[in-house]
Order: structure tokens, then C-alpha cells, then sequence
């Protein structure tokens, strides 16, 4: 396994655990402990994992909101938002769906799409979408965060990469700053959505207004790659600002 495909790994075994010993790492990634070491100190040089007394810890330590719980946060602005995303969908299109709250209002309003073929990291998109006959949907492999039922890791990246016919894409993020840096919460989150931004011919990004202005730890994207941010028109005094770099669609 290559130092690359076993970061991603360590990565994501982190996510699911939190916290894993050097020697029961040795064994997963089948690598001396001498190697592995060596491998953690560059990968916590980078900011990427927390070294502990013989182990290695993720260095997202606050736990995850679950989806259930952000689910009802700003219940109203992202309906308008999910409303206003599905009217840029035609029939028979190819769409690649991030995770999140925001992206699974969109997935609701889909149903009545004749024909569509849906790509998705999101057990919750993948699940309600599937019981409609006349859409095509199809999920990636990886490693599920428990709490919020997003797949990650290299498997992620690698099967939206592999994509290079899908139409539109739509992600959620968890902070979008005053220069329209997108960001997630998570690292191995934000190199999910990039990929599945990336996988598109067009992109949205889908976020309500308490995000706008704000700033997290891991970089997915600036606006000026995307074709348009969807927020809500409580972010108009703000997000017109963002209108020198891409479209802003307020609901």
C-alpha cells in the first residue's frame, strides 16, 4: 500500500474510532511500527492526526452533531434553499449529491423526477431516493461517520473520480468565509465533497445563512470554481459580496 492510500486510511479509520493504538495500526496497514512511526510524525507535522503514548488519536475530537440534531436547525431557510436547487434539475440528468442536512432537503423534492441517475456519499440521500422507480441511484464505498451517515475515505474519492459524465453536483459546507473559501468540519469530509464537486459539469454549493462569513478547518473549494451558491435571502447583505466570483441564487 502506498504512503498515500495508507494516510487516507489512517484517516479514516480515525473517524470511526477515534483513537487506535500503533501496534494494532501496524497490523491493519501490514507495515513495520518502525515505518508506521515515521509515517504519523509527517502526518502530524501536517496537521492531520494528534500523536498520543503509543498511539495515534483523529484530530477532529469534538464529536460529531448528529444529522438528526441538524436536521432541525433552520428548518425553514434550507426548504426554500432545497426548493429553489430542485428547479435547476431537468429530467434525465446525472446529479452527484454531497451529505448533509441542506443536500438531503433536495434529495425529498426528487421524487417526482421522471428519469435520473443519482450519485451519493449519503447513506440518508441513497436510502430515501431508492424507492423511486424512475431514478437510477447509485452509492459509493467507504467508511460511514456513524453520526451523520456520510461515507468517507480514498474509496469516496476515488469512485467520484471515476465519474466524468455527471451533469450537476450539489454539496452542502459548514462555513463559507468573506473571500468564498468553502470549508467543511471535517477533513475527510471536505476531500469527499471535493471530489464529488469535481465529478460535475456544473457545481452549487447549498448553504444556509448562519455559515456565511464564518471559517473551519478543512478547505473543499472557493467559489469562483462553482457555478452558483444557493443561501437563503437572510445572507443577501453579505453574500453579495461573492457576486464578483460566481452567482448568487437567493431563496
Amino acid at each position: 500500500m502506498k504512503a498515500v492510500r495508507r494516510e487516507e486510511r489512517i484517516i479514516g479509520l480515525l473517524e470511526s474510532r477515534g483513537e487506535i493504538s500503533v501496534g494494532e495500526l501496524s497490523r491493519i496497514l501490514d507495515i513495520s511500527v518502525s515505518t508506521l512511526r515515521k509515517q504519523l510524525a509527517d502526518m502530524q507535522k501536517n496537521g492531520l492526526v494528534i500523536r498520543t503514548y503509543g498511539g495515534v488519536m483523529s484530530v477532529n475530537r469534538v464529536p460529531d452533531e448528529t444529522f438528526e440534531s441538524k436536521m432541525h436547525k433552520n428548518i425553514a431557510e434550507k426548504r426554500r434553499i432545497a426548493e429553489l436547487a430542485r428547479t435547476l434539475i431537468p429530467d434525465g440528468a446525472s446529479v452527484a449529491l454531497g451529505s448533509g442536512t441542506t443536500v438531503y432537503g433536495l434529495c425529498t423534492l426528487m421524487e417526482d423526477l421522471p428519469r435520473a441517475v443519482i450519485y451519493s456519499n449519503s447513506m440518508q440521500a441513497a436510502d430515501y431516493l431508492s424507492h423511486y422507480s424512475g431514478l437510477e441511484v447509485h452509492i459509493c464505498g467507504g467508511i460511514i461517520r456513524s453520526q451523520t451517515g456520510t461515507l468517507i475515505g480514498n474509496d469516496v474519492a476515488e469512485y467520484f473520480r471515476s465519474l466524468s459524465h455527471v451533469d450537476y453536483a450539489f454539496i452542502g459546507c459548514d462555513a463559507i468565509s468573506g473571500n468564498g473559501d468553502v470549508f467543511s468540519d471535517n477533513l475527510s469530509v471536505a476531500t469527499a465533497e471535493k471530489s464529488i464537486l469535481l465529478s460535475a459539469k456544473h457545481r452549487y454549493i447549498l448553504c444556509d445563512s448562519s455559515k456565511i462569513g464564518q471559517s473551519a478547518v478543512a478547505h473543499i473549494t472557493n467559489l469562483k470554481n462553482c457555478d452558483a451558491l444557493i443561501t437563503g435571502r437572510e445572507a443577501a447583505r453579505v453574500t453579495d459580496l461573492f457576486r464578483t466570483v460566481t452567482e448568487v441564487l437567493y431563496a
